[in-house]
Protein backbone atom coordinates (compact mmCIF):
# COMPACT_ATOMS: atom_id res chain seq x y z
CA UNK A 1 0.00 0.00 0.00
CA UNK A 2 1.40 3.46 -1.33
CA UNK A 3 1.62 6.30 0.84
CA UNK A 4 -0.82 8.13 -1.60
CA UNK A 5 -3.45 5.54 -1.01
CA UNK A 6 -2.58 5.99 2.48
CA UNK A 7 -3.57 9.64 2.35
CA UNK A 8 -6.44 9.22 0.22
CA UNK A 9 -8.01 6.67 2.67
CA UNK A 10 -7.16 9.35 5.19
CA UNK A 11 -8.92 11.92 3.44
CA UNK A 12 -12.15 9.38 3.12
CA UNK A 13 -12.51 8.56 6.25
CA UNK A 14 -11.77 12.34 8.03
CA UNK A 15 -14.56 14.24 5.34
CA UNK A 16 -17.09 10.87 5.94
CA UNK A 17 -16.47 11.36 9.41
CA UNK A 18 -16.42 14.98 9.89
CA UNK A 19 -19.54 15.62 7.51
CA UNK A 20 -21.40 12.37 9.72
CA UNK A 21 -20.19 14.84 12.78
CA UNK A 22 -21.25 18.18 11.19
CA UNK A 23 -25.07 16.74 10.91
CA UNK A 24 -25.01 14.93 14.28
CA UNK A 25 -24.20 18.32 15.63
CA UNK A 26 -26.70 20.14 13.45
CA UNK A 27 -29.16 18.09 14.51
CA UNK A 28 -28.87 17.80 18.09
CA UNK A 29 -28.36 22.09 17.66
CA UNK A 30 -31.50 22.05 16.14
CA UNK A 31 -33.55 20.89 19.27
CA UNK A 32 -31.45 22.71 21.71
CA UNK A 33 -32.18 25.96 19.82
CA UNK A 34 -35.69 24.84 20.09
CA UNK A 35 -35.58 24.23 23.85
CA UNK A 36 -34.21 27.44 24.12
CA UNK A 37 -36.78 28.94 22.31
CA UNK A 38 -39.32 27.19 24.32
CA UNK A 39 -37.78 28.00 27.40
CA UNK A 40 -37.45 31.95 26.71
CA UNK A 41 -41.37 31.28 25.35
CA UNK A 42 -42.91 29.90 28.65
CA UNK A 43 -41.05 32.77 30.81
CA UNK A 44 -42.70 35.03 28.53
CA UNK A 45 -45.76 33.47 29.15
CA UNK A 46 -45.47 32.49 32.68
CA UNK A 47 -44.63 36.45 33.16
CA UNK A 48 -47.83 37.43 31.93
CA UNK A 49 -49.94 34.77 33.76
CA UNK A 50 -48.83 35.70 36.85
CA UNK A 51 -49.35 39.02 36.08
CA UNK A 52 -52.78 38.51 34.92
CA UNK A 53 -53.87 36.31 38.09
CA UNK A 54 -52.77 39.01 40.38
CA UNK A 55 -54.61 41.43 38.62
CA UNK A 56 -57.87 39.40 38.92
CA UNK A 57 -56.90 38.96 42.79
CA UNK A 58 -56.64 43.12 42.75
CA UNK A 59 -60.19 43.30 41.19
CA UNK A 60 -61.73 40.34 43.31
CA UNK A 61 -60.75 42.10 46.53
CA UNK A 62 -61.81 45.49 45.03
CA UNK A 63 -64.79 44.05 44.25
CA UNK A 64 -65.23 42.42 47.61
CA UNK A 65 -64.69 46.02 49.05
CA UNK A 66 -67.15 47.38 47.16
CA UNK A 67 -69.74 45.15 48.38
CA UNK A 68 -69.13 45.82 51.46
CA UNK A 69 -69.11 49.75 51.71
CA UNK A 70 -72.71 49.35 50.60
CA UNK A 71 -73.61 47.05 53.53
CA UNK A 72 -73.92 47.83 57.21
CA UNK A 73 -74.15 43.57 57.32
CA UNK A 74 -73.34 40.65 55.27
CA UNK A 75 -75.42 37.08 56.02
CA UNK A 76 -72.87 33.85 55.37
CA UNK A 77 -74.74 32.58 52.99
CA UNK A 78 -75.38 36.26 50.63
CA UNK A 79 -71.27 36.30 51.22
CA UNK A 80 -70.69 32.78 49.54
CA UNK A 81 -73.08 33.35 46.71
CA UNK A 82 -71.43 36.39 46.34
CA UNK A 83 -67.91 35.16 46.83
CA UNK A 84 -68.42 31.23 44.89
CA UNK A 85 -67.96 32.66 41.49
CA UNK A 86 -63.85 34.22 43.12
CA UNK A 87 -63.40 30.74 44.22
CA UNK A 88 -63.95 29.15 41.28
CA UNK A 89 -62.14 31.37 38.90
CA UNK A 90 -59.07 32.25 41.28
CA UNK A 91 -55.87 29.90 41.03
CA UNK A 92 -54.63 29.06 44.26
CA UNK A 93 -57.20 31.02 46.87
CA UNK A 94 -57.76 29.19 49.68
CA UNK A 95 -60.76 30.89 51.03
CA UNK A 96 -62.24 34.45 50.83
CA UNK A 97 -63.09 36.28 53.56
CA UNK A 98 -64.43 39.20 55.71
CA UNK A 99 -62.83 41.18 59.28
CA UNK A 100 -64.82 43.80 60.82
CA UNK A 101 -62.78 46.30 62.88
CA UNK A 102 -63.15 45.53 66.52
CA UNK A 103 -61.39 48.06 69.32
CA UNK A 104 -60.47 46.72 72.17
CA UNK A 105 -63.28 48.46 74.03
CA UNK A 106 -65.69 46.29 72.33
CA UNK A 107 -63.84 43.20 72.21
CA UNK A 108 -66.25 41.94 75.24
CA UNK A 109 -69.52 42.85 73.67
CA UNK A 110 -67.72 40.78 70.30
CA UNK A 111 -66.76 38.26 72.38
CA UNK A 112 -70.13 37.09 73.37
CA UNK A 113 -70.37 35.75 69.88
CA UNK A 114 -67.07 34.64 69.19
CA UNK A 115 -63.66 34.42 70.63
CA UNK A 116 -61.14 36.87 68.95
CA UNK A 117 -57.54 34.29 69.18
CA UNK A 118 -54.03 34.25 67.63
CA UNK A 119 -51.11 31.90 67.11
CA UNK A 120 -48.86 31.40 69.82
CA UNK A 121 -45.55 30.09 69.09
CA UNK A 122 -46.25 26.66 69.22
CA UNK A 123 -48.65 27.20 65.99
CA UNK A 124 -51.69 27.13 68.42
CA UNK A 125 -54.69 29.29 68.12
CA UNK A 126 -55.17 30.81 71.47
CA UNK A 127 -57.32 34.08 72.84
CA UNK A 128 -55.70 37.18 71.61
CA UNK A 129 -53.85 39.45 74.22
CA UNK A 130 -55.09 43.26 74.99
CA UNK A 131 -54.72 45.62 71.86
CA UNK A 132 -55.97 48.61 70.62
CA UNK A 133 -57.72 46.81 67.74
CA UNK A 134 -58.56 43.59 66.42
CA UNK A 135 -59.74 42.69 62.77
CA UNK A 136 -61.47 38.90 63.73
CA UNK A 137 -62.69 36.79 60.58
CA UNK A 138 -66.06 36.63 61.14
CA UNK A 139 -67.11 35.62 57.61
CA UNK A 140 -65.67 32.63 54.99
CA UNK A 141 -65.55 31.16 52.28
CA UNK A 142 -65.22 28.14 52.14
CA UNK A 143 -66.07 27.63 55.99
CA UNK A 144 -67.05 24.42 56.66
CA UNK A 145 -63.04 23.24 56.05
CA UNK A 146 -61.45 26.45 57.91
CA UNK A 147 -64.10 26.87 60.85
CA UNK A 148 -61.19 27.15 63.08
CA UNK A 149 -59.92 30.50 61.50
CA UNK A 150 -63.35 32.11 62.29
CA UNK A 151 -62.28 34.61 64.94
CA UNK A 152 -58.60 34.47 64.00
CA UNK A 153 -57.35 38.44 64.07
CA UNK A 154 -55.41 38.92 61.34
CA UNK A 155 -54.12 42.00 62.72
CA UNK A 156 -52.60 40.09 65.47
CA UNK A 157 -49.61 39.03 62.46
CA UNK A 158 -46.87 41.20 62.58
CA UNK A 159 -46.81 41.01 58.36
CA UNK A 160 -50.29 40.94 57.93
CA UNK A 161 -50.91 44.23 59.98
CA UNK A 162 -48.17 45.81 58.20
CA UNK A 163 -50.48 44.95 54.74
CA UNK A 164 -53.98 46.23 56.84
CA UNK A 165 -51.96 49.60 57.76
CA UNK A 166 -51.19 49.95 54.30
CA UNK A 167 -54.20 49.70 52.69
CA UNK A 168 -55.84 52.14 54.85
CA UNK A 169 -53.38 54.82 54.61
CA UNK A 170 -53.35 54.31 50.60
CA UNK A 171 -57.50 52.92 50.66
CA UNK A 172 -56.05 50.75 47.73
CA UNK A 173 -55.70 46.90 47.86
CA UNK A 174 -52.36 45.54 48.93
CA UNK A 175 -50.86 42.11 49.27
CA UNK A 176 -48.42 40.99 52.44
CA UNK A 177 -45.51 39.41 52.51
CA UNK A 178 -44.86 35.33 52.70
CA UNK A 179 -47.06 34.30 55.64
CA UNK A 180 -47.70 30.44 57.14
CA UNK A 181 -50.81 29.39 56.21
CA UNK A 182 -53.15 28.95 59.38
CA UNK A 183 -54.89 26.03 58.53
CA UNK A 184 -51.81 23.93 56.81
CA UNK A 185 -50.11 22.07 58.58
CA UNK A 186 -46.98 21.14 56.27
CA UNK A 187 -45.17 24.22 56.25
CA UNK A 188 -46.32 25.54 53.10
CA UNK A 189 -46.39 29.12 52.59
CA UNK A 190 -48.95 31.65 51.40
CA UNK A 191 -49.93 35.55 51.12
CA UNK A 192 -52.56 38.13 51.77
CA UNK A 193 -54.46 39.99 49.20
CA UNK A 194 -56.88 42.66 51.31
CA UNK A 195 -58.28 46.00 50.80
CA UNK A 196 -59.00 48.38 53.78
CA UNK A 197 -63.16 48.87 53.91
CA UNK A 198 -64.74 52.19 54.76
CA UNK A 199 -68.47 53.16 55.65
CA UNK A 200 -70.04 54.89 52.20
CA UNK A 201 -70.99 57.77 54.63
CA UNK A 202 -67.57 57.89 56.11
CA UNK A 203 -63.88 57.44 55.64
CA UNK A 204 -63.64 55.67 59.04
CA UNK A 205 -62.38 52.17 58.72
CA UNK A 206 -65.09 49.82 59.18
CA UNK A 207 -62.84 46.16 58.71
CA UNK A 208 -61.15 44.64 55.57
CA UNK A 209 -62.10 41.99 52.97
CA UNK A 210 -59.05 39.65 52.05
CA UNK A 211 -57.99 36.62 50.26
CA UNK A 212 -56.12 33.77 51.16
CA UNK A 213 -53.39 32.43 48.87
CA UNK A 214 -51.38 29.42 48.56
CA UNK A 215 -48.19 29.74 46.70
CA UNK A 216 -47.51 26.48 45.15
CA UNK A 217 -51.34 26.27 44.56
CA UNK A 218 -51.10 29.65 42.66
CA UNK A 219 -48.04 28.61 40.59
CA UNK A 220 -48.88 25.53 40.07
CA UNK A 221 -52.35 26.23 38.92
CA UNK A 222 -51.57 29.31 36.83
CA UNK A 223 -48.27 28.01 34.93
CA UNK A 224 -49.89 24.56 34.21
CA UNK A 225 -47.74 23.96 31.39
CA UNK A 226 -45.02 26.65 31.60
CA UNK A 227 -43.73 24.59 35.16
CA UNK A 228 -42.49 21.44 32.31
CA UNK A 229 -39.94 23.91 31.22
CA UNK A 230 -38.44 25.30 34.12
CA UNK A 231 -38.31 25.44 38.16
CA UNK A 232 -38.57 28.83 39.37
CA UNK A 233 -38.27 30.68 43.10
CA UNK A 234 -40.24 34.12 43.53
CA UNK A 235 -38.53 36.53 46.64
CA UNK A 236 -40.40 39.08 47.51
CA UNK A 237 -38.53 42.44 46.70
CA UNK A 238 -40.04 44.95 49.38
CA UNK A 239 -39.81 42.25 51.93
CA UNK A 240 -35.46 42.18 51.97
CA UNK A 241 -35.82 39.69 49.22
CA UNK A 242 -37.88 37.02 51.64
CA UNK A 243 -38.79 33.80 49.70
CA UNK A 244 -42.12 33.70 48.81
CA UNK A 245 -41.80 29.93 46.52
CA UNK A 246 -39.25 27.77 45.35
CA UNK A 247 -38.96 24.71 43.78
CA UNK A 248 -35.36 24.78 42.96
CA UNK A 249 -32.90 22.38 44.41
CA UNK A 250 -30.27 23.80 46.66
CA UNK A 251 -27.61 21.20 46.36
CA UNK A 252 -24.22 22.83 45.77
CA UNK A 253 -24.21 21.02 41.75
CA UNK A 254 -28.11 22.48 40.73
CA UNK A 255 -26.45 26.14 42.85
CA UNK A 256 -24.31 26.40 40.17
CA UNK A 257 -26.46 25.27 37.46
CA UNK A 258 -29.04 28.08 38.78
CA UNK A 259 -26.20 30.81 39.14
CA UNK A 260 -25.23 29.45 35.07
CA UNK A 261 -28.78 29.22 33.92
CA UNK A 262 -31.31 31.55 35.83
CA UNK A 263 -33.47 34.05 33.90
CA UNK A 264 -34.68 36.97 36.37
CA UNK A 265 -38.00 38.77 36.03
CA UNK A 266 -39.55 41.12 37.81
CA UNK A 267 -43.51 41.42 38.54
CA UNK A 268 -45.13 43.97 39.56
CA UNK A 269 -47.64 42.30 42.35
CA UNK A 270 -50.58 44.68 43.16
CA UNK A 271 -48.14 47.13 45.89
CA UNK A 272 -45.60 44.97 45.59
CA UNK A 273 -42.63 43.98 43.79
CA UNK A 274 -42.09 40.01 43.32
CA UNK A 275 -37.90 39.06 41.81
CA UNK A 276 -39.12 35.91 39.88
CA UNK A 277 -35.54 33.50 38.90
CA UNK A 278 -36.69 30.53 36.32
CA UNK A 279 -34.27 27.66 36.18
CA UNK A 280 -34.62 25.64 32.76
CA UNK A 281 -35.07 22.31 33.82
CA UNK A 282 -31.83 19.59 32.99
CA UNK A 283 -33.80 18.36 30.13
CA UNK A 284 -34.16 21.58 28.53
CA UNK A 285 -29.87 22.91 29.22
CA UNK A 286 -28.48 19.00 28.17
CA UNK A 287 -27.45 17.95 24.96
CA UNK A 288 -30.56 16.33 23.63
CA UNK A 289 -28.96 13.09 22.60
CA UNK A 290 -31.74 13.15 19.41
CA UNK A 291 -32.55 9.73 18.15
CA UNK A 292 -32.30 10.15 14.49
CA UNK A 293 -29.38 12.16 15.08
CA UNK A 294 -27.71 8.85 16.18
CA UNK A 295 -28.96 7.20 13.12
CA UNK A 296 -27.41 9.67 10.65
CA UNK A 297 -24.30 9.45 12.55
CA UNK A 298 -23.69 5.65 12.34
CA UNK A 299 -25.26 5.52 9.19
CA UNK A 300 -22.25 8.39 8.00
CA UNK A 301 -19.67 6.27 9.40
CA UNK A 302 -20.81 3.01 8.52
CA UNK A 303 -20.68 4.26 4.77
CA UNK A 304 -17.79 6.48 5.40
CA UNK A 305 -15.97 3.26 6.56
CA UNK A 306 -17.52 1.69 3.34
CA UNK A 307 -16.37 3.95 0.77
CA UNK A 308 -12.94 3.41 2.48
CA UNK A 309 -13.84 -0.36 2.02
CA UNK A 310 -14.82 -0.01 -1.45
CA UNK A 311 -11.68 2.25 -2.21
CA UNK A 312 -9.14 0.09 -0.76
CA UNK A 313 -10.66 -3.09 -3.08
CA UNK A 314 -10.75 -0.70 -6.11
CA UNK A 315 -7.31 -0.11 -5.49
CA UNK A 316 -6.47 -4.12 -4.58
CA UNK A 317 -8.04 -4.77 -7.86
CA UNK A 318 -6.10 -2.12 -9.82
CA UNK A 319 -3.05 -3.16 -8.06
CA UNK A 320 -3.54 -6.97 -9.37
CA UNK A 321 -3.93 -5.52 -13.12
CA UNK A 322 -0.93 -3.58 -13.09
CA UNK A 323 0.68 -6.52 -11.61
CA UNK A 324 -0.96 -8.76 -14.07
CA UNK A 325 -0.56 -5.92 -17.07
CA UNK A 326 3.45 -5.73 -15.62
CA UNK A 327 3.61 -9.44 -16.03
CA UNK A 328 2.62 -9.37 -18.95
CA UNK A 329 4.38 -6.58 -20.57
CA UNK A 330 7.26 -8.16 -19.17
CA UNK A 331 6.82 -11.66 -21.01
CA UNK A 332 5.98 -9.79 -24.45
CA UNK A 333 9.07 -7.63 -24.11
CA UNK A 334 11.20 -10.83 -23.44
CA UNK A 335 9.04 -12.58 -26.04
CA UNK A 336 9.62 -9.53 -28.85
CA UNK A 337 13.26 -9.57 -27.35
CA UNK A 338 13.82 -13.02 -28.35
CA UNK A 339 12.01 -12.53 -31.55
CA UNK A 340 14.77 -9.37 -32.28
CA UNK A 341 17.24 -11.76 -31.67
CA UNK A 342 15.77 -14.64 -33.49
CA UNK A 343 15.17 -11.94 -36.08
CA UNK A 344 18.96 -11.03 -35.98
CA UNK A 345 20.10 -14.31 -36.21
CA UNK A 346 18.15 -15.30 -39.46
CA UNK A 347 19.24 -12.03 -41.32
CA UNK A 348 23.14 -13.05 -39.69
CA UNK A 349 22.77 -16.37 -41.27
CA UNK A 350 21.48 -14.98 -44.40
CA UNK A 351 23.73 -12.63 -44.70
CA UNK A 352 26.50 -15.28 -43.86
CA UNK A 353 24.99 -18.15 -46.37
CA UNK A 354 24.78 -14.84 -49.04
CA UNK A 355 28.18 -15.06 -48.66
CA UNK A 356 28.96 -18.44 -48.95
CA UNK A 357 27.25 -18.54 -52.39
CA UNK A 358 29.54 -15.23 -53.38
CA UNK A 359 32.68 -17.24 -52.66
CA UNK A 360 31.01 -20.61 -54.20
CA UNK A 361 30.73 -17.63 -57.09
CA UNK A 362 34.44 -17.40 -56.68
CA UNK A 363 35.60 -20.71 -57.02
CA UNK A 364 33.31 -21.47 -60.06
CA UNK A 365 34.84 -18.10 -61.92
CA UNK A 366 38.69 -19.23 -61.29
CA UNK A 367 37.66 -22.11 -63.32
CA UNK A 368 35.96 -19.98 -66.47
CA UNK A 369 37.34 -19.02 -69.35
CA UNK A 370 34.77 -17.13 -70.85
CA UNK A 371 34.87 -13.47 -69.78
CA UNK A 372 30.68 -12.94 -70.62
CA UNK A 373 30.45 -15.83 -67.89
CA UNK A 374 32.82 -14.31 -65.85
CA UNK A 375 31.56 -10.82 -66.02
CA UNK A 376 27.43 -12.72 -65.56
CA UNK A 377 28.89 -14.72 -61.94
CA UNK A 378 30.33 -10.64 -61.26
CA UNK A 379 27.43 -9.23 -61.79
CA UNK A 380 25.55 -11.88 -59.72
CA UNK A 381 27.77 -11.66 -56.94
CA UNK A 382 27.53 -7.97 -56.70
CA UNK A 383 23.89 -8.28 -56.15
CA UNK A 384 24.39 -11.07 -53.71
CA UNK A 385 26.85 -8.59 -51.66
CA UNK A 386 24.41 -5.79 -51.63
CA UNK A 387 21.84 -7.89 -50.28
CA UNK A 388 24.20 -9.13 -47.95
CA UNK A 389 25.10 -6.00 -46.98
CA UNK A 390 21.22 -5.16 -46.27
CA UNK A 391 20.93 -8.16 -44.62
CA UNK A 392 23.63 -7.31 -42.39
CA UNK A 393 22.96 -3.60 -41.34
CA UNK A 394 19.46 -5.25 -40.35
CA UNK A 395 20.84 -7.04 -38.01
CA UNK A 396 22.91 -4.43 -36.49
CA UNK A 397 20.14 -1.93 -36.49
CA UNK A 398 19.30 -1.60 -32.59
CA UNK A 399 15.40 -2.74 -32.87
CA UNK A 400 16.11 -4.47 -36.12
CA UNK A 401 13.18 -2.53 -38.09
CA UNK A 402 14.35 -0.76 -40.38
CA UNK A 403 18.41 0.23 -42.22
CA UNK A 404 20.25 3.08 -41.95
CA UNK A 405 20.51 4.69 -45.23
CA UNK A 406 23.15 6.80 -44.92
CA UNK A 407 25.55 3.97 -42.75
CA UNK A 408 24.09 1.43 -45.71
CA UNK A 409 25.86 3.94 -48.53
CA UNK A 410 29.32 4.23 -47.31
CA UNK A 411 29.91 0.36 -46.51
CA UNK A 412 28.49 -0.01 -50.07
CA UNK A 413 30.72 2.01 -51.53
CA UNK A 414 33.20 0.94 -50.03
CA UNK A 415 32.98 -2.48 -51.17
CA UNK A 416 32.90 -0.88 -54.62
CA UNK A 417 35.66 0.74 -53.94
CA UNK A 418 37.74 -2.36 -52.78
CA UNK A 419 36.43 -4.10 -56.26
CA UNK A 420 37.18 -1.03 -58.44
CA UNK A 421 39.89 1.53 -57.02
CA UNK A 422 40.19 3.66 -60.02
CA UNK A 423 37.26 6.07 -58.99
CA UNK A 424 36.54 8.23 -55.56
CA UNK A 425 33.48 8.96 -54.10
CA UNK A 426 31.34 11.57 -52.31
CA UNK A 427 28.05 10.77 -50.31
CA UNK A 428 25.50 13.54 -48.93
CA UNK A 429 22.52 11.53 -46.83
CA UNK A 430 21.00 12.79 -43.89
CA UNK A 431 19.90 10.39 -41.26
CA UNK A 432 17.41 8.63 -42.80
CA UNK A 433 16.35 4.85 -41.43
CA UNK A 434 14.60 2.91 -44.98
CA UNK A 435 11.81 0.14 -43.67
CA UNK A 436 12.63 -3.45 -43.93
CA UNK A 437 10.03 -3.77 -47.09
CA UNK A 438 12.02 -1.47 -49.29
CA UNK A 439 15.53 -1.81 -47.96
CA UNK A 440 16.13 -5.06 -50.12
CA UNK A 441 14.59 -3.55 -53.45
CA UNK A 442 16.21 -0.17 -53.03
CA UNK A 443 19.78 -1.68 -51.85
CA UNK A 444 19.64 -3.60 -55.39
CA UNK A 445 18.75 -0.46 -57.07
CA UNK A 446 21.44 1.42 -55.95
CA UNK A 447 23.78 -1.39 -56.55
CA UNK A 448 22.89 -1.73 -60.33
CA UNK A 449 23.01 1.77 -60.76
CA UNK A 450 26.49 2.14 -59.34
CA UNK A 451 27.99 -1.30 -60.56
CA UNK A 452 26.68 0.51 -63.96
CA UNK A 453 28.85 3.76 -63.34
CA UNK A 454 31.95 2.21 -62.40
CA UNK A 455 32.28 -0.60 -65.59
CA UNK A 456 30.96 1.82 -68.26
CA UNK A 457 31.47 5.74 -67.28
CA UNK A 458 35.26 5.44 -66.38
CA UNK A 459 36.84 4.62 -69.56
CA UNK A 460 39.88 6.15 -69.04
CA UNK A 461 41.11 5.30 -65.66
CA UNK A 462 44.10 7.65 -65.03
CA UNK A 463 41.71 10.29 -65.16
CA UNK A 464 39.92 12.07 -61.93
CA UNK A 465 36.60 9.74 -61.75
CA UNK A 466 34.13 10.73 -59.12
CA UNK A 467 30.79 9.16 -58.10
CA UNK A 468 28.38 11.43 -56.13
CA UNK A 469 25.24 9.48 -53.88
CA UNK A 470 22.93 12.82 -52.96
CA UNK A 471 20.16 11.76 -50.07
CA UNK A 472 17.12 14.26 -49.64
CA UNK A 473 13.74 14.86 -48.28
CA UNK A 474 11.34 15.86 -50.36
CA UNK A 475 8.64 16.14 -47.36
CA UNK A 476 7.63 14.10 -44.53
CA UNK A 477 7.33 10.55 -46.68
CA UNK A 478 8.93 11.53 -50.12
CA UNK A 479 12.81 10.68 -50.93
CA UNK A 480 14.82 11.68 -53.73
CA UNK A 481 18.15 9.52 -53.87
CA UNK A 482 20.66 11.10 -56.98
CA UNK A 483 24.03 9.27 -58.49
CA UNK A 484 25.85 11.21 -60.32
CA UNK A 485 29.01 10.55 -62.22
CA UNK A 486 31.06 12.68 -63.80
CA UNK A 487 31.86 10.16 -67.14
CA UNK A 488 31.59 9.81 -70.63
CA UNK A 489 27.93 9.98 -70.78
CA UNK A 490 25.00 7.31 -72.36
CA UNK A 491 25.11 6.32 -75.64
CA UNK A 492 23.91 8.47 -78.14
CA UNK A 493 20.30 8.02 -78.35
CA UNK A 494 20.31 5.36 -75.65
CA UNK A 495 16.57 4.18 -73.81
CA UNK A 496 16.43 2.18 -70.95
CA UNK A 497 13.29 1.36 -71.94
CA UNK A 498 15.71 -0.40 -75.17
CA UNK A 499 18.55 -1.37 -72.81
CA UNK A 500 20.63 -4.18 -73.87
CA UNK A 501 21.24 -6.87 -70.47
CA UNK A 502 19.47 -7.88 -67.27
CA UNK A 503 20.27 -4.69 -65.51
CA UNK A 504 18.15 -2.24 -66.26
CA UNK A 505 15.55 -5.18 -65.94
CA UNK A 506 16.14 -5.55 -62.52
CA UNK A 507 16.07 -1.94 -61.96
CA UNK A 508 13.00 -1.31 -63.60
CA UNK A 509 11.22 -4.58 -61.72
CA UNK A 510 12.52 -3.23 -58.31
CA UNK A 511 11.06 0.35 -58.75
CA UNK A 512 7.53 -1.25 -59.99
CA UNK A 513 7.84 -3.02 -56.88
CA UNK A 514 8.59 0.03 -54.34
CA UNK A 515 6.51 2.54 -56.61
CA UNK A 516 9.55 4.14 -57.26
CA UNK A 517 9.74 7.04 -59.83
CA UNK A 518 13.25 6.78 -61.79
CA UNK A 519 14.58 9.39 -64.06
CA UNK A 520 17.76 9.96 -65.73
CA UNK A 521 19.53 12.34 -68.04
CA UNK A 522 23.08 11.98 -69.66
CA UNK A 523 25.07 14.35 -71.40
CA UNK A 524 29.24 14.48 -72.26
CA UNK A 525 29.66 15.62 -68.71
CA UNK A 526 28.63 12.99 -67.19
CA UNK A 527 25.07 10.96 -66.37
CA UNK A 528 22.52 11.21 -63.48
CA UNK A 529 20.12 8.80 -62.16
CA UNK A 530 17.46 9.99 -59.86
CA UNK A 531 14.76 7.69 -57.92
CA UNK A 532 12.25 9.25 -55.99
CA UNK A 533 10.62 6.78 -53.48
CA UNK A 534 8.00 6.48 -50.91
CA UNK A 535 9.32 5.65 -46.93
CA UNK A 536 6.23 6.38 -45.39
CA UNK A 537 5.80 3.39 -42.31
Amino acid sequence: MTTLQILKYLAVLLIGSSLALFIFFSINNRYLLQNKSAVDSAVTKSVIKLEDELNKINLVVESMAFFYENKSYIPQKLFERFTDPFIKELNGIKALAWAPKVEDSLRTKFEEYRTITQIDSSGQLVPTTSNNVHYPVTTLNPVVPFKQVLGYDVFSDSTKREAILRSIETSKPAISGPIQLISEADGVGGILALKSVSSAISPENKGIVLGVYRMDKLISETLKSEIKVFNLCIHDHEAGDTLLFSNVHTSKTHKDQYEKTVIKKSINAIDRKWDVHFVPKQEYLSFPHVFESYVVLILGLATTLLLAHLARRRDNHNDRLEARVLLRTAELEESNKQKENLLREIHHRVKNNLQITSSLINMQKRKLVSKEAITALEDSQARISAIALTHQKIYQDKDSKAVNLHEYLKDLMEYQNKISPSFSYKIDCPEISIDLDKAVPLALIISELVTNAVKHAYPDKKNYNELRIDVKKLDKSNISLTIRDNGKGLPEGFAIENAEGIGFDIIKALCRQISAELSYNSDSTGTNFSVIFNNQT
